[in-house]
């Protein structure tokens, strides 16, 4: 099963079964609520991945769920499901934080492909890590200041990745070796380690060494 959680709020029961048999189907963990009273009181314990929301639901309608939604988190895509077909409509609901509309009836396969390109923005944004000015991108192994990429030597770059992963620790530069070449060598590792930061410094602007700091007689690590 993907680890992917998507909820479903949908109170028609016979749409809210096409959508969890086809969700799941296609590998995505779904939970199913009836109303936003139901999907509220998990959402508060439990952050989904996507949400599938329908407008009208008995007790507290879509439209206000959404608003509690955004409440507590600005990233979780929210997909609209909705009988309502007006430009107004949708234009409100986006306004108030929807990221897509979808109207009813819609097109199953349709729904699907909507949830795969959230999807795939899920998964890239799981390799990229951002501090400050910079950005580092696991997946392409490729590192940018602001939005101008840094050619890096494949070494420099794991040490970077390891600082940023590590960030707020202080990293030895023994561990920081141990990252590139698979093995301890104490007698080596600190000046090998030194030259390779003085390099990755003057590279990504950071003469001052506020960005990369030195820890006197441990190592170092990114604030």
């Amino acid at each position: 099963m993907n680890e992917y959680l998507i909820y479903s709020v949908e109170d028609d029961e016979e749409i809210a079964a096409v959508i969890s048999i086809a969700l799941t189907k296609s590998n995505f963990n779904v939970k199913t609520f009836d109303s936003g009273e139901s999907f509220l009181e998990e959402f508060n314990k439990v952050k989904p991945n996507l949400v599938l929301l329908d407008l009208m639901l008995p007790g507290i309608q879509g439209e206000e769920v959404l608003k509690e939604i955004r409440k507590s988190s600005l990233d979780i895509p929210v997909i609209i499901l909705s009988a309502k077909s007006l430009i107004e409509d949708k234009v409100s609901l986006l306004n108030t934080g929807a990221d897509d509309y979808m109207v009813k009836p819609f097109n199953i396969k349709e729904l699907i492909s909507r949830v795969n390109v959230n999807y795939r923005k899920y998964l890239a944004s799981k390799f990229i890590i951002k501090i400050g000015d910079y950005t580092l991108d696991q997946k392409n192994e490729e590192f940018y200041r602001y939005d101008q990429k840094i050619d890096l030597t494949n070494n420099e770059f794991k040490i970077l990745k390891y600082l940023f992963l590590n960030r707020g620790n202080v990293v030895s530069r023994d561990e920081l070796f141990k990252v590139i070449w698979g093995k301890d060598d104490k007698n080596t590792s600190s000046r090998t380690i030194d030259m390779h930061i003085k390099s990755i410094r003057e590279k990504i602007l950071d003469e001052n060494k506020t960005f990369i700091v030195s820890i006197y007689g441990n190592g170092y690590k990114i604030e």
